[in-house]
């Protein structure tokens, strides 16, 4: 069943900002199109005109309409990334806990907040977490930590935060990026300390080539049955952290395009990432997880 879907805008020059940048969206060939008709308008409009999002009983998730991201895949491509959207309304219940890793500005934090007792929410870009913490902080039931998800917790580290686009930032290792591109260090945590001993959580990760660290770190989480979704991008033919989770041993892999369905191997990933632009989300759990036995069980209903 469909959600339902309201734009509140934060006065009339935000709408019509709206509407041309909706016009101009229609007319892009290229996906970089999409952030240079964004960022080309947001030198004209006020930069902090913006939309509330509201989809179903969440809270609102504040767009500015200068972002190429969010007024791309949340506004013009609605609904965002639906396969979460199904794994998310279908969990609720089943655990108390969910935890936005990657939380970008907090789509997902607000979503989960109406679905969920507990949202512990984590992003490592201080600008990006002024954002999150601006749509998400006032909410009674989410946590927020700006830290970036690694193996270990405690350390220091660099954060590269890409100028074209702010869900492209990430851990610094061998690419320094453009000229343009912007650093900072941030602090690590890792999973284990982050989820409390014993709850089965159910995980988002999206940490934008930091998934094999971060896995690393979820070693107690995953034994206590915890379930993650976790992204494997389509430019990556190894499919690097779906062969990692593979080869921990008695971890199960599940496609959520529709229904989860099992994923056995590393060349059954790679027959379905299609598109090289784009990121494909997948659950991983040990199979002896209740939270998945009973997610599946809710799925096989029909």
């Amino acid at each position: 069943m469909a959600k339902t879907r309201s734009l509140e805008f934060s006065g009339l020059a935000a709408r019509l900002q709206y509407h041309l940048l909706m016009g101009l969206f229609r007319l892009a060939v290229t996906r970089g199109l999409y952030g240079r008709f964004a960022r080309g308008l947001g030198l004209v409009f006020d930069p902090e005109n913006s939309v509330l999002l509201r989809t179903g009983q969440s809270a609102p998730f504040r767009i500015h309409l200068n972002d190429g991201y969010w007024t791309r895949f949340a506004l013009y491509h609605h609904p965002y990334e639906p396969e979460v959207e199904n794994i998310l309304t279908t969990a609720s219940g089943l655990t108390d806990l969910f935890c936005d890793l990657g939380a970008n500005k907090g789509y997902w934090t607000t979503r989960a907040s109406s679905l969920f007792s507990r949202v512990l929410a984590v992003e490592a870009s201080a600008q990006t977490f002024l954002h999150l913490s601006e749509n998400a902080a006032h909410l009674p039931n989410v946590t927020l930590h700006q830290a970036a998800i690694h193996s270990t917790s405690g350390q220091q580290m660099t954060f590269l935060n890409t100028h074209l686009s702010h869900a492209s930032a990430r851990l610094l290792d061998t690419d320094y990026g453009s000229p343009e591109d912007k650093t900072e260090r941030v602090q690590t945590l890792r999973i284990d300390d982050l989820v409390p001993s014993g709850t089965a959580a159910l995980i988002k990760l999206d940490v934008e080539g930091a998934e094999v660290s971060a896995i690393d770190g979820a070693t107690r989480a995953l034994g206590d049955g915890a379930v993650l979704i976790y992204e494997d991008h389509g430019s990556d033919p190894d499919c690097v952290p779906s062969a990692h989770l593979l080869s921990l041993g008695d971890i199960r892999l599940y496609s959520i395009e529709k229904t989860p369905e099992p994923a056995i191997s590393v060349a059954a990933i790679r027959a379905l990432k299609t598109d090289r632009f784009k990121g494909y989300n997948f659950l991983a759990a040990r199979s002896d997880s209740p939270l998945l036995a009973a997610l599946l069980e809710r799925f096989a209903k029909p």
